[in-house]
C-alpha cells in the first residue's frame, strides 16, 4: 500500500529506435508522470542504421536517462555494466515498480530489481512488470541462442510480478508453446496509441485505373521483416498485372538496406521501388499510399498495420504472431492462397504467389477494400487508443501496490 506519496514507475528500454516499443515506452513515460505517478524512463543509445525516436521524447517533455552501456548489442562485459547501472538508478529513484520493455531491458532491469529485493529484508519490494512486445524465440536466432534465450526468461519470469503480452495469441506462445510463465502471472493488455493524427486522413477514394497503386511496406530492414518476398512479388505483377502499374515505398532503414537495393536492381524493378528511409512524419506518408504490406515472419502486434488500419488503408499482411487478432477471422479463402478477413488480407509466410495475388487483388477490387479499411479504421480507434492503454495499466499497477 503507497501511502501519501506519488507511485514511482522506473521504466527501462533498451533503446528508443524507431518502432512500437519505443512509442509506448516514450507514451506511457508521458502519460504516467502525472499524479499519482512519476515515471523516469531510463534507455541506451540507438546503433547504426536504425531510426532514433528520441525526437518523440522531447516533443513530449519526456527526458529520458540514456545509460551508455544499455543498447541492443549482447556483451557480457557491457550488460554486467549496465546491471550495475541499473541498480545505481534504482537506489536513487527508488521505485515501487519497475516495468521494462523489449528482451535485453528486461534482463539487466529485472536482474537489477532482484538483486537488491534480495537484499532488501524485509523492506518493501520493489514490483517487477516486463511487457513481450514481441520475442525472440523463432526466426530471430540459431536453436542454441534461442533455447539460451528461452532458459533466461523462464527463470527471470520466477521473479516477475506479472508479465504482460500484446495479444491473445501471444499469450499462448508465452504460456504454451514455450512455457516462460503460468497463465496466472501473464495479462494480455493490447498496444495503445494517440492514433488522431491518422484519423485526420481522408477516406480511400476510388483513385484512377491509369495512375499507378502505390504499395507501402515500413520497418526495420532486418531479415525477420522479409522485405525481399515483397520485391519478388513486385517482379511477378510486371507480367501479372495486365497494364495495371504498380509502385512500391520501402520505409524504414537497416543492415540489409544495401542488399536489398542490390536485389531490387537485380529483379529488374529498382525503377518501382523507391527507399525512402526513415521518416518521422508518418501520417503523410500514409496519405500517399493505396495499401499497406506487411511480409515479416515472426510479429507481436505490428505497429505499421495499426497505423495503416487508423489511416484507412488496407492492410495486406502475412498470418504470423499478433497480425490475425487485428485483422480478424478469415470470411474467404481465395484459390490463390490468400484470405480475405473482416479487416484487411492475410497471406501465408513466405508465400510468394499468394502475395502477389492479393496485392492484385487489392488493385482491382478498391470499393470491397475501401468498406473493409473504413471497418478496420472505426475498430483501432476504439481498441488500441492510447486511453485505453492507460486505464489497462493504472489498474494493473494499483492492483500490485494494493491501492
Amino acid at each position: 500500500m503507497i501511502d501519501k506519496e506519488p507511485i514511482r514507475i522506473l521504466r527501462i528500454i533498451a533503446r528508443l529506435n524507431i518502432g512500437g516499443p519505443a512509442i509506448q515506452a516514450v507514451t506511457l513515460s508521458r502519460a504516467f508522470s502525472e499524479d499519482p505517478y512519476r515515471t523516469l524512463l531510463v534507455c541506451g543509445r540507438v546503433s547504426a542504421h536504425e531510426g532514433d525516436m528520441s525526437y518523440l521524447a522531447e516533443s513530449k517533455g519526456v527526458k529520458p536517462l540514456f545509460l551508455p552501456f544499455l543498447g541492443r548489442e549482447i556483451s557480457a562485459v557491457e550488460d554486467a555494466r549496465s546491471v550495475m547501472s541499473v541498480r545505481d538508478v534504482i537506489r536513487r529513484f527508488r521505485p515501487h515498480i519497475i516495468h521494462t520493455h523489449t528482451a535485453k531491458a528486461g534482463t539487466v532491469g529485472r536482474l537489477g530489481g532482484l538483486s537488491l529485493n534480495l537484499a532488501r529484508e524485509g523492506r518493501r519490494r520493489i514490483r517487477l512488470i516486463h511487457t513481450f512486445h514481441g520475442h525472440v524465440f523463432h526466426d530471430y536466432f540459431g536453436s542454441l541462442k534461442t533455447r539460451l534465450f528461452i532458459e533466461i526468461e523462464r527463470f527471470l519470469a520466477r521473479f516477475t510480478d506479472r508479465i504482460v503480452v500484446i495479444s491473445p495469441l501471444q499469450k499462448r506462445d508465452i504460456c504454451e508453446t514455450y512455457r516462460i510463465a503460468g497463465p496466472e502471472k501473464v495479462r494480455v493488455v493490447p498496444l495503445g496509441f494517440d492514433l488522431s493524427p491518422y484519423g485526420m486522413l481522408p477516406p480511400l477514394g476510388k483513385g484512377d485505373s491509369k495512375s499507378p497503386f502505390v504499395v507501402g511496406i515500413v520497418g526495420r530492414l532486418t531479415p525477420v521483416k522479409n522485405h525481399r518476398l515483397l520485391l519478388e512479388a513486385a517482379r511477378d505483377l510486371k507480367d501479372q498485372a495486365k497494364g495495371r502499374a504498380f509502385t512500391f515505398l520501402v520505409v524504414g532503414d537497416g543492415e540489409l538496406k544495401e542488399e536489398l537495393v542490390r536485389f531490387a536492381a537485380e529483379l529488374g524493378v529498382d525503377h518501382t521501388v523507391t527507399f525512402t528511409g526513415w521518416k518521422n512524419a508518418m501520417p503523410s506518408i500514409y496519405g500517399k499510399l493505396d495499401a499497406v504490406a506487411l511480409t515479416s515472419l515472426n510479429e507481436g502486434t505490428p505497429v505499421t498495420v495499426i497505423e495503416a488500419m487508423a489511416a484507412g488503408k488496407p492492410v495486406i499482411a502475412t498470418d504470423v504472431g499478433g497480425v490475425r487478432d487485428l485483422l480478424g477471422e478469415v470470411d474467404t479463402h481465395v484459390p490463390g492462397g490468400y484470405k480475405l478477413a473482416r479487416r484487411g488480407i492475410l497471406v501465408p509466410s513466405g508465400r510468394r504467389e499468394a502475395l502477389t495475388g492479393a496485392l492484385l487483388f487489392a488493385s482491382e477490387n478498391r470499393d470491397l477494400l475501401n468498406r473493409t479499411a473504413q471497418e478496420a479504421r472505426t475498430f483501432v480507434f476504439r481498441e488500441y487508443g492510447l486511453e485505453r492503454l492507460t486505464r489497462n495499466l493504472d489498474a494493473l499497477y494499483r492492483e500490485l501496490l494494493g491501492c
